[in-house]
């Protein structure tokens, strides 16, 4: 068995585009007018935002910004209890903490890039070493439960509080993918 949870709309709130939504088939007992959303641009992830759904697109050009020169096709990151109920084009990045989704920084791309590109999310925060707590390093990768990518990068020499999970990358290689990878001009 299986929980899930469901938008829903509070009274005095407008509903959500006709285009955004996606009818469920209805069931026995269940009410007449559930829906999906549905995210097809970077327009539809604001008005998911602007109903205080926590949605973030991480797009490459953020990366880019951040001091990481990359390119990849977007991902959309949502709670995890809502993952299976939007419905998008893009690629979904569950996300167990849906608070840091509402104001993301440094350290939620960092956190967020760990899931599929380590070495990018080792980059990142050297570059934005300044703008870095932490205490919240620790915190959302603890609850991302992301240990292992992090020790593999290293990731405790910016949290130190981190544990050790697994086998770290050499720090020659690190060193290396670091000044081989030059920084983006937005970043500079």
């Amino acid at each position: 068995m299986r929980v899930e949870e469901s938008l829903l709309r509070e009274p005095g709130e407008w509903p959500l585009p006709p285009e955004m939504r996606v009818p469920v088939p209805r069931h026995r007992g269940r009410p007449p007018l559930e829906y999906r959303p549905r995210v097809r641009s970077p327009a539809d992830v604001e008005r998911l935002r602007r109903h205080r759904v926590p949605a973030l697109l991480l797009t490459s050009e953020w990366v880019t910004k951040s001091g990481y020169p990359v390119s990849f096709r977007p991902w959309l990151a949502v709670p995890e209890r809502l993952s299976r109920k939007i419905t998008s084009e893009y690629r979904l990045l569950p996300v167990r903490d849906a608070d840091a989704l509402r104001a993301p920084g440094v350290v939620e791309l960092v956190t967020l890039l760990l899931r599929f590109d380590p070495l990018a999310a080792r980059v990142v925060a050297v570059r934005n070493r300044s703008r870095l707590d932490p205490s919240e390093l620790y915190r959302r990768v603890r609850n991302e439960g992301l240990e292992a990518a992090a020790t593999k990068v290293r990731l405790q020499e910016f949290a130190p509080a981190l544990p050790k999970v697994g086998r770290p990358l050499p720090v020659g290689d690190l060193r290396w993918v670091e000044q081989n990878n030059p920084s983006s001009p937005e970043a500079a």
